[in-house]
């Protein structure tokens, strides 16, 4: 599915969950386990990715913010931020920045000082790691409900990413 346009990985770009292609892409990945790993008696689960660039705990709401503003990522935090300080102003105060607008913001592929942002990106990229392991869940569950869902195999893993796993995967 598309990337998020911003990140970085090891092995390549990290997948936009908010994007709907994404959950397109599980289902159909899923799907094509039917009468292979699905209704095979040996099989017991799955991991889903391998060796995924979840990078810092921040890593992911920064990439959200430098990528081009059709990002669906980069426009699920944006709706979020206006949430919570209700005008530019407050997020500028907040961060240091000096955006004229909320579209300003949404056009610019600058990253924040990730020091100024810290509690807005962590809870960006929480969110993040929880949808990507809720939508694979619940599309495997869908399809294979008897079937165990072990995550991705983490390479490389940072404390929100581990606690995302944990919550939504068996």
């Amino acid at each position: 599915s598309k990337p998020i346009a911003g990140s970085e990985g090891y092995w390549g770009q990290f997948s936009d969950v908010f994007d709907p292609a994404f959950r397109e892409a599980i289902r159909k990945r899923v799907e094509q386990q039917n009468g292979k790993a699905i209704g095979d008696p040996l099989c017991i689960g799955f991991f889903v990715d391998n060796e995924l660039g979840w990078g810092k705990e921040d890593s992911l709401a920064l990439a959200a913010l430098a990528s081009p503003r059709e990002q669906a990522a980069k426009q699920v935090f944006i709706a979020d931020l206006k949430g919570k300080y209700g005008t530019v102003a407050a997020l500028n105060a907040a961060w240091g920045t000096t955006h004229a607008s909320w579209e300003e913001l949404l056009s610019s592929q600058e990253r924040p000082d990730p020091d100024r942002a810290h509690d807005d990106l962590v809870v960006f990229y929480t969110k993040t790691a929880e949808t990507y392991f809720r939508t694979i869940r619940d599309e495997l569950k869908a399809a294979a409900p008897n079937l165990l869902y072990f995550g991705c195999r983490f390479a490389w893993v940072n404390d929100r990413a581990a606690r995302a796993a944990a919550t939504f995967c068996d």
